[in-house]
């Protein structure tokens, strides 16, 4: 079961190191590994997108996007997130088999399965030349399973997907 946590710093603090993150914005999901926590006060992430990306599109229109954490045990829904794309109308809630859930503070869906989910607000964007346009978000509302520790979570660095302390597959 999950609780939305007092002290939105408890979602910064349960992140893992270099998470894959599942990243939603209106009721499409984009898998990305261009992830990282930006400030603890005001609490606060960042998402790197590629500017040609759909995702990049909605982010700007819908100025929020929640972050949910999947564990080493849903990398199937990684890959089928991350290898189709939202704009001709695919559902990859259904193609994965997983559900939306509705967020609190914001209007676009989280991911019922993944064990943390935050509810983020675009507070800043930084474009410049390079891969991707960075989106700092101010995170408004935790979710998070109770039994959720931050080692379960799906981690991605050098071409590799990872779990702490143990190699799983080559991307």
């Amino acid at each position: 079961m999950k609780r939305i946590e007092d002290e939105l710093i408890k979602g910064i603090w349960a992140l893992p190191s270099f998470p894959v993150v599942l990243v939603t914005v209106g009721h499409n999901i984009m898998t990305a590994g261009a992830f990282h926590f930006y400030s603890f006060d005001p609490p606060c992430v960042m998402v790197g997108i590629i500017h040609d990306k759909y995702t990049n599109e909605l982010m700007n229109q819908y100025n929020e996007f929640g972050i949910n954490i999947p564990t080493v045990d849903q990398i199937e829904i990684v890959h089928i997130c991350g290898s189709k794309s939202g704009k001709g109308g695919e559902n990859k809630y259904s193609l994965a088999g997983i559900t939306p859930m509705s967020g609190v503070k914001i209007k676009s869906s989280l991911i019922k399965e993944c064990p943390l989910n935050l509810e983020c607000k675009v507070v800043h964007k930084i474009d410049f030349p390079g891969s991707h346009q960075w989106f700092v978000g101010e995170v408004k509302a935790v979710h998070k399973d109770e039994n959720y520790s931050r080692d379960q979570a799906l981690m991605f660095w050098g071409g590799e997907y990872r779990k702490v302390g143990e190699f799983l597959e080559n991307s």
